[in-house]
């Protein structure tokens, strides 16, 4: 049986103010990110003496020395007490463990959160996203400290918890943490880069590997155009030269979105009116078309009337194809997706929702990082941007991008999208 409460992640992007005050960068298995997050929090803690809250999912995240803090109170969010304390090194008095269920979604989140006197930083590693998301802001702790409290179920944990709370105020941190923060940044730094090392930048090595990929596709795609006009051709070749025209077509669509991502900062896009109703309707049969090779099935609910937008038609247009199209290949076959369009204050909220029918194991192809930009489906070798990647393209044509994970499923239910775009004033 599963919690139904949201997890941590999930609680910082239900809504559109909050996810404002949060970084996320994408990182790789080996959570890169989330242990220099974690060394800079430990380097701190070394330096200072806290007297605090600490709520994470294991007692160890930091190493011992970050734990001589006798002031510090420790909150460790677990599905098992038995393997907790085996040095002998934590304060155990000091020390509170909230028992949660294997099927708590979770278990799928690393976490610390910081509260003290001064400061308090919140860092969060999901396994669903391959994202590590940072925030010093009180908005964004104070959700991720609410999505914890209904997990505490114990009557005497409830009145310690909220007590120890109310003792310490969420608030902005001074400057002379953030400068100290700076010099162990900085520190860090100096640490890694003894060797110069020519940079090459990421957007650059991109941008040579779309060229390389759209030029011979687009030469194929126009021979097979070519050979398709011929007279003497059998049904069969003809249906094959459809499917490779298709399978090119969808490789330079994609490739084209990836180059615009690399080539956001060289020019402003322009936003002007938009009948975003034309691009559902136009692109729907095309994505049907796309899930439907893959056994997937693909519902668009419209209402009646939709107004005009503020945005760029052909690049939304690009994002969206590029949203779908990494939907239907995250997912089995025997999937269904739901696209529901409704209004939200002064936003048109298209949400993507997605159901999982038949799970078996294997089933659930993979999505690995490849660098910032990009995400590797190993599988196949497919390509795509990278959610916070896509994230600011949505953000530089006016909108805004939430992704979440179901959270009342027992196993997978997939991911939840949901894209705000301004209406047209």
């Amino acid at each position: 049986m599963t919690t139904g409460l949201a997890t941590v992640y999930e609680a910082l992007y239900q809504d559109a103010q909050t996810h404002e005050f949060v970084e996320e960068l994408q990182q790789t298995d080996a959570k890169e990110f989330w242990y220099r997050a974690i060394a800079v929090l430990q380097q701190f803690s070394i330096q200072s003496q806290l007297k605090g809250l600490l709520l994470t999912h294991h007692p160890y995240i930091f190493e011992n020395a970050a734990f001589l803090q006798s002031e510090l109170q420790t909150w460790v969010f677990t599905t098992s007490k038995s393997s907790l304390f085996p040095t002998g090194s934590l304060p155990i008095g000091n020390t509170q463990v909230v028992s949660i269920p294997k099927s708590d979604p979770l278990t799928q989140e690393w976490l610390c959160i910081l509260v003290t006197e001064t400061f308090s930083a919140l860092v969060v590693s999901s396994i669903n996203s391959h994202t590590c998301v940072w925030s010093l802001h009180p908005n964004a702790i104070q959700k991720a400290i609410a999505a914890l409290l209904p997990r505490v179920r114990r009557t005497e944990q409830q009145v310690l918890l909220q007590t120890n709370l109310q003792k310490f105020a969420l608030k902005m941190p001074p400057y002379q943490i953030m400068a100290r923060f700076g010099a162990i940044l900085m520190a860090q730094s100096s640490i890694h880069q003894e060797l110069p090392i020519p940079e090459i930048q990421e957007v650059d090595i991109i941008k040579a590997i779309t060229h390389e990929v759209r030029t011979p596709l687009t030469t194929i795609r126009m021979l097979v155009r070519s050979l398709k006009r011929r007279k003497d051709i059998s049904a069969e070749v003809g249906l094959r030269l459809d499917r490779v025209d298709a399978e090119c077509t969808e490789q330079i669509n994609r490739f084209n979105l990836i180059f615009e991502a690399a080539q956001l900062d060289s020019y402003p896009i322009k936003l002007e009116a938009t009948q975003i109703g034309e691009i559902l309707n136009d692109g729907f049969r095309h994505w049907q078309e796309n899930a439907g090779r893959r056994q997937i099935s693909l519902e668009m609910i419209l209402p009646t009337e939709i107004p005009a937008i503020s945005s760029n038609a052909l690049l939304l247009s690009q994002v969206l194809n590029g949203l779908i199209d990494r939907l239907i290949r995250s997912f089995p076959p025997d999937s269904h997706i739901q696209l529901i369009v409704t209004s939200a204050g002064e936003y048109l909220k298209l949400q993507f929702q997605s159901q999982v029918t038949r799970l078996g194991d294997g089933d659930l192809p993979l999505l690995k990082a490849v660098g910032q930009w990009l995400m590797l489906q190993p599988e196949t070798g497919t390509l795509s941007l990278s959610l916070p990647t896509t994230k600011t393209l949505l953000k530089a044509l006016g909108g805004k991008l939430t992704v979440r994970m179901h959270s009342t499923s027992a196993a997978y239910d997939g991911e939840i999208l949901t894209i705000f775009l301004p209406f047209n004033r």
